[in-house]
């Protein structure tokens, strides 16, 4: 059989890098010992213990475990759990396979529950009332989202009849079935590593505090490491409440829609019982409203200040909090990021004033430049770049518009940080000379995207580039307000080294069907020359024929 093969082939390949003290990397690397012991690798893999098989069926894709099926009734065994421990992940759109695993959850259910559904118009197969399935599958679920049980509900109903004369109707049948699944959950899973309450992509709201009040509950939340809850409905305060009293291993919370008093109270309250929270996202529907950041919630977060790791704050409005000050002793920060948040102003601060030498990830992201609203103050973001330039990895600084002192103080900021991989920074005419004097000192630069700011010329930015060019840089993007001829851009590809691979060129005013033409006759050029050139590029602007941009990957 291929799967046992494989099999073989991995633990040979696991074994033989073991003895050589290497890291487990690839189960498909050929080796002359393969073939000399692959034959008695293929007895000893059918005979494995159970907690060996699980140990190496972690590794294996979806389709490898269910080949694995059928090879014997033990390795059965071991990938049935596997293959239910979260049996949604499936591609977008109405899946059949979804709604099959709803049709096994479903036999699953106790006859209460299921005569409770067919009272409410659920017609139910008769396959799901013949007798128990074989296996326990809600037992062996461990990540649990409402988002993708309730898109998995609706995928069956639209491949069963049912007595819904209406939209509301159907809507309602979901609600119904997702609750009692939810319960079935609750009841039978000893353990959930991930849960998720978010619904904001749902028409139909389902009630969520009494799913979490069932019998069962309180010992499944108990070892949860991730909790996701981006809710519109009310009833938060309960949910925190029962969280906080049930889990206090959170490694993950992600949260927002939380709006009255009472809620942001039992938030803090949840935060605080948390022993080893490493990562808080805030976020809310920015077509709703953003999300309202209190001072108590980031009080509560200082005193995750050992353990956090990770701050995301997205679409959050930072108006009725004075400043970021409980934040500054979060002193083991590796990510801050803040995307499309307002009134942060001079807020940022207290973190300038610190050291974050972990901090490898920093993030401003804001496409409204006109609105005052938007504004954060750039020497507060250049002196977090000073402080923290050694261990900068990741970084996007903010867009500042027309004040040119800002923009100045924030790419001068970044002269000093030689371990930055991927860059997003607004660059104006005359700031080349301090780019530059950042581009020299620079050894790990992969990503380079440039928001050009008053119709810059970016002709002398990417010669000098040219002639200082890293070999690890491949990827580069040039988006917003910026001109060359199409000679010049021409010129620049060919003087460019061959470890440029990608490239994203985006002006609305000035790129030109000429542009294009010069760039297809430059990879007509290199592929009949037979020399390295781009592996993609894609261009954008409203004077190109091709509205919606080019893509010259056909001529590459």
């Amino acid at each position: 059989m291929n799967i046992l093969f494989e099999f073989s082939t991995f633990l040979a390949s696991f074994d033989i890098k073991k003895k050589m003290g290497a890291t487990f990397s690839s189960t498909k690397q050929k080796s002359v010992d393969f073939e000399r012991h692959l034959l008695g690798y293929k007895t000893a893999a059918i005979s494995l213990p159970p907690e060996c098989l699980r140990e190496v069926f972690e590794y294996l894709d979806k389709g490898s475990l269910y080949s694995s099926l059928l090879v014997n009734r033990s390795w059965c065994k071991v990938v049935v759990p596997l293959l239910w421990r979260s049996p949604f992940r499936t591609v977008n759109g109405p899946s059949l396979e979804t709604a099959k695993v709803i049709q096994t959850y479903l036999t699953c259910l106790c006859e209460k529950s299921k005569a409770y559904l067919v009272s409410n118009g659920v017609i139910l197969p008769p396959s799901t009332t013949k007798g128990p399935a074989i296996f326990d599958y809600p037992s062996f679920l461990r990540e649990l989202k409402f988002v993708e049980l309730y898109s998995a509900v609706s995928d069956w109903l639209a491949t069963e009849p049912n007595e819904s004369n209406n939209i509301y109707d159907e809507q309602q049948l979901r609600v119904l079935i997702a609750e009692q699944l939810f319960k079935l959950f609750m009841n039978r899973c000893p353990t959930f590593e991930i849960l998720s309450l978010s619904d904001l992509s749902h028409e139909a709201p389902m009630p969520l505090v009494p799913l979490l009040a069932g019998s069962g509950a309180d010992a499944c939340l108990t070892g949860l490491k991730a909790f996701h809850c981006v809710s519109k409905h009310g009833g938060k305060r309960d949910i925190f409440h029962v969280m906080s009293q049930v889990s206090e291993t959170l490694e993950t919370m992600w949260v927002g829609g939380v709006e009255q008093e009472m809620e942001v109270k039992a938030l803090s309250v949840f935060i605080r019982a948390q022993k080893r929270l490493k990562a808080f996202k805030y976020s809310w529907d920015y077509q709703t409203r953003l999300q309202i950041i209190l001072i108590g919630t980031l009080d509560a977060l200082k005193t995750q200040a050992n353990t956090l790791t990770t701050l995301h704050f997205e679409y959050c409005n930072f108006a009725h909090c004075d400043s970021l000050e409980p934040l500054a002793v979060c002193e083991n920060l590796e990510i801050i990021q803040f995307i499309q948040c307002i009134y942060l102003a001079e807020k940022m601060r207290p973190l300038a004033k610190v050291f974050f030498p972990r901090l490898k990830t920093l993030g401003f992201y804001c496409n409204f430049l006109d609105s005052a609203r938007y504004w954060i103050d750039p020497s507060d973001i250049a002196a977090i770049v000073k402080n923290s330039h050694k261990s900068l990895e990741h970084v996007v600084l903010p867009r500042v518009g027309n004040y040119e002192e800002g923009s100045q103080t924030l790419i001068k900021a970044l002269r000093h940080c030689i371990n930055i991989i991927d860059l997003r920074l607004q660059i104006r005419q005359g700031e080349t000379k301090d780019f530059m004097e950042f581009f020299n000192n620079n050894n790990r630069l992969e990503i380079t995207t440039f928001i050009c700011h008053g119709d810059l010329n970016v002709e002398e930015l990417l010669t000098q580039m040219t002639r200082r060019w890293p070999n690890t840089l491949s990827t580069l993007n040039i988006k917003g307000q910026w001109m060359i001829t199409p000679e010049s851009l021409k010129t620049f590809l060919k003087d460019s080294k061959s470890c440029l691979k990608h490239l994203d060129l985006h002006s609305s005013n000035h790129l030109t069907d000429d542009h294009v033409a010069a760039v297809i006759e430059y990879l007509k050029e290199m592929k009949a020359a037979k020399k390295p050139h781009l592996c993609s590029i894609f261009m954008s602007g409203d004077r190109i024929t091709e509205k919606r941009g080019f893509n010259l990957n056909p001529w590459i």
